[in-house]
């Protein structure tokens, strides 16, 4: 996998965590576009997303990231629980 690629895929790690939780958000066009060309130059190049289609987005998402994953360790970078969570809510007294 192009280095690009992966910097992309890991610039954008949010949109997995969504998915593993069991829903997509609204994504831009161009994120979209992005997603689609990865996942034809690696996984299927007869793939066509619907991109209104929110079950579809997921559903690529899901496979694009497994692939990824899937890589031998050395191509992966660190990412998967890069994530930190903030707190909401008044701070303790």
């Amino acid at each position: 996998m192009k280095q690009e690629h992966k910097d992309y895929l890991e610039e954008h790690i949010a949109n997995w965590h969504t998915v593993e939780n069991g829903y997509v958000r609204n994504l831009d066009i161009q994120l979209l576009n992005m997603y689609e060309h990865i996942y034809r130059q690696y996984l299927d190049p007869q793939f066509v997303l619907t991109k209104w289609c929110s079950s579809c987005v997921m559903d690529m998402v899901y496979r694009l990231y497994k692939y990824y994953f899937s890589l031998p360790q050395e191509e992966v970078q660190t990412l998967t629980h890069s994530v930190t969570i903030k707190k909401r809510g008044r701070p303790k007294k």
